[in-house]
Parts: structure tokens; sequence; C-alpha cells
């Protein structure tokens, strides 16, 4: 089943939606809304208001949370670049004020293009009383006369609109804020009759369908619904946002290349039925603005046919429990203030790991092996082209199945993120420890760095989306350039390199579980003879003897990277060599801990280890990005050792 017919499911489904601003603070003035088929919206400037027999009352500038307007189009005029093409009600001054050109207006008038389609639609058997009364107003041609006599249009000495404001900055009239550039001659107007605000009107919307719909005569069969219908000639467009020009489906190219010799028209390629792509097109625009993740010109979408909630699959494990409290939770309108909602989520990695698993039952729940979930890549190539470079239908329940895989066996302990909270009246940032697989984005970021090119960042992102939604292999090319960028942390900020060696560490964890059949996990493996395994736990090994020497025989507490950290990149080229070096350097920590009667546990443990590589392997070598495991693994392994001896003096000091 294609993308169209599980649009145009959706559509069907949510019929109660239609017209319908999505209630949530997160799209503010720009809500997506299922629009009704043969209508497109419109960010509209100027509201008339006419009396039933279609004479001028008032007008007003609208405000910018009231601008976006539902507005009655045809074909042609939803992809207009030029020529006569009025949209039938709501447009622009050149096409609906008969005195346009009298006012200053530059372009060619269309007023009597406009009135003749209005005509023929309150003509028609679908005619309404409210339509009618906007026909008789703008027969009279006055509109830019009557918006200069109530003060929202001001005029030069010579009868012409201003094209800017050039009083006061304080004094500038609400209709040159409206307009991008101040040019009046741009506003767009809607009506209102009686009090009846005709574009949120479903009366007028079931009123222009029926009518449009009954002129349409290319007829043919629908390849989506397999029956004779109307057939669609244009695709609409702003499928992206409502300043998108790209067009997914085009066939205006009769003349080079696009049929190749293989039809002799764009309908025997394919044929659309008008009402279908209009539903399809109109759905898959509601839920990109719902639920789209935009990442530049690169849109990711999953969606259920039954508008079931979607667990983010681009979001890291945390992103998937604090999505759930709102797709899933019931109470969330008790939360009153954002300090409750933040102490809702959890910050240890306990708490986390209970909260993962209970979003995971409640997404089950509703994602059963009966649902059915589309993934959907979009990105444009060029301004006017849109394509589909990934899409799948899966089974919910697999699904699921998948996404938690990826955060089980791709799954590290991350420590980067932080939640914003308020205390006293000031910002804080609460850090957060969970466990679980990073976000593509942030795999990215890990992989080529911050300032890497937009479109490999998507190409990036998009190679990582099957094997969260499909369990493929792991490309490996990613694997290791993340190892790579980890391995050099002395070129870094000490919490970006942080950061990139848990990412480093999860992606290499889950690349030998899915890609190579070998399991690892972030405890620390000592029956674990790989070299390069080894080799890592020597270097987490020099790091903690120079750090310990440091903590305990010095009063400074020197914040500079170890001898460990600035050799790392030419430890794992040459690390039999770089080794000898360190073992020089370490040296003088060494004796500092034996002359001040310290513990030289760590350096035992670093002759312990360098003993279990066979002599055949302590070569120059180059390791494997295995070693960041077992450094890793080693590091969290004194982190533990060290909290349980502070808890343990805690306990003894309490106690007498």
């Amino acid at each position: 089943m294609g993308w169209i017919e599980r649009c145009y499911q959706t559509y069907e489904k949510n019929l109660d939606q239609v017209g319908k601003p999505s209630a949530s603070i997160r799209f503010g003035w720009d809500a997506p809304i299922l629009l009704p088929v043969a209508h497109t919206t419109q960010k509209v400037n100027v509201e008339i208001s006419l009396t039933a027999n279609g004479d001028f009352c008032m007008a007003r500038v609208l405000q910018p949370d009231e601008m976006t307007t539902v507005i009655p189009c045809t074909e042609k005029s939803c992809a207009r670049t030029s020529g006569a093409v009025p949209h039938p009600l709501v447009d622009k001054l050149q096409y609906i004020a008969g005195d346009y050109v009298a006012w200053g207006g530059r372009k060619k008038s269309m007023w009597a293009e406009y009135i003749a389609q209005l005509q023929a639609w309150c003509d028609s058997l679908f005619g309404v009383e409210l339509i009618r009364a906007v026909l008789n107003y703008t027969k009279k041609g006055c509109l830019i006369q009557d918006l200069v006599s109530c003060k929202v249009f001001f005029a030069d000495e010579g009868g012409h609109l201003l094209k800017k404001w050039t009083g006061a900055k304080e004094e500038t009239p609400p209709i040159f804020k409206s307009i991008t550039g101040g040019d009046q001659l741009e506003t767009f107007v809607r009506f209102s009759v009686d009090g009846n605000d005709l574009s949120f009107n479903p009366v007028i919307w079931n009123s222009f369908t029926q009518y449009y719909l009954s002129t349409l005569k290319n007829t043919g069969i629908c390849y989506t619904q397999g029956r004779e219908m109307p057939i669609s000639l244009l695709s609409p467009y702003k499928i992206r946002n409502t300043g998108d020009r790209a067009r997914l489906i085009s066939s205006n190219d009769s003349i080079n290349f696009t049929y190749r010799g293989r039809f002799k028209n764009a309908e025997e390629a394919l044929s659309i039925g008008y009402e279908t792509t209009q539903k399809a097109h109109s759905a898959l625009r509601w839920l990109i603005g719902r639920q789209g993740i935009q990442n530049g010109d690169q849109t990711i979408l999953a969606w259920g046919t039954e508008n079931e909630p979607i667990p983010p699959i681009t979001g890291d494990a945390y992103d998937i429990v604090d999505c759930s409290h709102s797709d899933l939770d019931d109470d969330d309108d008790d939360l009153g203030t954002s300090n409750e909602a933040t102490e809702k989520l959890p910050h240890t990695r306990e708490a986390f790991a209970a909260e993962f698993n209970k979003a995971v039952q409640g997404y089950r729940h509703i994602l059963s092996s009966y649902s059915q979930v589309s993934i959907m890549v979009l990105d444009s190539a060029t301004p006017g082209r849109l394509s589909i470079r990934y899409y799948r239908e899966l089974q919910g329940s697999r699904l699921m199945d998948n996404i938690v895989d990826w955060h089980r066996n791709f799954g590290w302990e991350l420590r980067y993120r932080k939640l914003q909270s308020q205390e006293n009246g000031k910002k804080i940032f609460i850090p957060i420890v969970f466990e679980g697989a990073p976000a593509p984005a942030d795999i990215a970021v890990a992989a080529y760095g911050a300032n890497m090119d937009a479109k490999l960042k998507q190409q990036t992102i998009e190679r990582l989306l099957p094997c969260i939604t499909e369990g493929r292999p792991f490309p490996k090319d990613i694997m290791l350039a993340v190892a790579r960028r980890a391995s050099n942390g002395i070129a870094l900020e000490p919490w970006e390199s942080n950061k990139n060696r848990s990412i480093a560490c999860a992606l290499i964890k889950g690349y030998y579980h899915r890609n190579l059949k070998e399991e690892y996990t972030m405890a620390l493996d000592e029956t674990c003879n790989d070299r390069s395994y080894l080799f890592g736990r020597i270097l987490a090994c020099a790091e903690k003897l120079e750090q310990y020497a440091v903590y305990k025989t010095s009063d400074e507490k020197s914040s500079r990277p170890t001898n460990a950290l600035r050799y790392e990149v030419a430890y794992t080229m040459h690390p039999a060599k770089t080794l000898a070096l360190l073992r020089k350097q370490l040296a003088p920590y060494l004796e500092r801990l034996i002359r001040s009667e310290k513990s030289t546990f760590v350096n035992e443990l670093m002759l312990q280890l360098i003993d279990r590589i066979p002599a055949e392997q302590f070569n120059n070598q180059s390791l494997t990005e295995l070693y960041l495991l077992g450094y890793a693994s080693q590091r969290e392994e004194f982190f533990k050792k060290s909290n349980v001896t502070t808890q343990t003096k805690t306990i003894k000091a309490t106690d007498e």
C-alpha cells in the first residue's frame, strides 16, 4: 500500500478534525489544519465586514494570530505562478479590487476574471446568499476607496496607496506592520457577512467543494481508489510548511525526458483522482505540522492511520520517556507548572529505567499487531521538487520491537542532557543520567562535528533511520567516524569529549551485537582477553593513577589534561611504544604515592593487565575501536569503587 492511500485513509478517519486547528502551544499561530477539499491556507491582512445585501460596514487589520485563513482554491489558483488565475473568494487587491489601477496598482488587474469566477459559483446549484453578498460588494469596484475612507489604508497626495510608511516609527499604522515590505498593494483581503466569518464557515467550505467538483470534466481511473472520478492534473504544494513551493507529483515536462518514450501523456504514467490527492496531501500536510520532525529541508514523519501516538523514532531514550508523559498519561493537565513537569521526569539511571519500561509498555498497548504505522522521509533537491527518500509501512508491534532493540543493544550510560527548571526565580539546569541509545542527530554531530554540512547531517540521519525502525545493520563508516573523534578527546572541550565517548561506546557495543553477533556490555568484562580491550583498560589505569596521585599528594587540584589523554591518539596507533612512554611519565606520580604511603592498587592492576597481553600481540599494531569499551568500562569501575569507599567512610563516621 502506498503513501497516498495511507494518507487518504488518515483523512477519512479524521473527518471530525477538518477545519479545526490543532490545539497545542507548540504550534502557536501556525497550528496545522486538516483542510477541506479544494481549499488551502493563506496569511490574510485585512477583514472586511459586509451586510447581507453586500454593503460595506467596516474593515480591520488582522492580528498575527488571526491571519492564517482557510480559503477556497482551484487546481490552477493553488499552483499559480503567473497568469489570470484568481482564488475564488479570498485574494490580493490585484484580483478583488475593481479600483486597483486607479489607486496606483502596478500589476495587471485581474478583477474581471475574479468577478466571472465568483459569479459562476453564485449561479450554480451550490451558491449561497453569503457569497452573493460578497459578489454584490466586489462588483461595485470601490474596495480600496472604502479601506482608505475607514483609515485602514493610507494614500499619498496624488491618490496612490503608499508603498511604505514614511512617518514616525511609533505612529506606524497596523497595515504596514502586517504586510512584509509594507506595500499596501500586496494586501490579502477576506470577508465576513452579518458577523459570519466566511473563511471558517463549514457551509461555505462544503458549498465550494461541491461546486468545484461539479466543474471538473477530465475523468479517469484513480490508481488509488480504483474507480472512475475527476482526475488531478496539478499536485498541491505547501506540504512541509506554508512557504513550501515543492511538489511531490509533477508532470509539466512533456517535451524532454519525463516520459522517456514509455507513455503518450502524463495520465498514462500516473492517474490520481482530484479528491483523492486533495485529501492525501491535506492529511500529509496536517501530520507534518502536528508531529513531523524538521531538519532543514528534510522532514521525518511517522504516523498511524488511527491517529495513534508514535514514540519519537529520531529521539534518544529520554525523549521516549518525555513524550510518553504527554502521549499516554491521563493526568498531564494536572501539571500546573514547569517545575512540577520537571520533577515528574526521572533524573537518575534507576528511575529512568523504570520510566522507560513503563513508556514502552504504554506504547506497546496502543501499537498492537493490528496497528499500521507509516514512516516517511521527505527532502527537496530543488525548491520546486520534493522527493520521498524513505518510506516504510510496519505493524505497530514490530516497530516497537525494533525501537526497543535499538535502545537496548545500542544503549550506554549517557550524562550529557540537562533539564531546565526554576528555583527562586532563577534558571537552573538539572543534570540527568539515563541509559539508552543516543539520538541520530547527536550521532551525526559526534561523527562529523557540529560544523558539518547540513546535507551531510541529513544524509547521516537518513541512513540511521532504517537501523532504528527496521533493525538493519549499522553503517560501519559512521561507527568508525564517531570512534575516531572520540579518541581525540584532547582536541575537544571536556563536556564534548565525554559526550562523544559515551556515544562511541553505545555505537561500538551495538555494532558488534547487530553486525558481528558479539556481545559486550557496559559492565567491565574481566574475562575479555581481546588485545584492544585490554589496552583500553590499561589506558584507563594510566589516567586514574595520575589523577589519584595528584589528588592525594598535592594541595593544588590541577585541571590540566592527563598524560594518558594527551597521548591517546598516538596510543591507539602505536600502543606498545606509547605505553612505554606513558610508564616513564607516570613514574614520578607512582613515587609520590609510595612516599606518601598511599595505595598503588591502580599500578598493580595496570601491570596485571599488561601481563595478560601475549608477547606476540604486545606490538605497535593499531588498536581497534574496542579499546574505547575497555577504557570506558574500566573508568566506570573505578568510579563505582570510589563511591563505595566514600559511602563506607560516611557510615563509619556516623556510627562513631
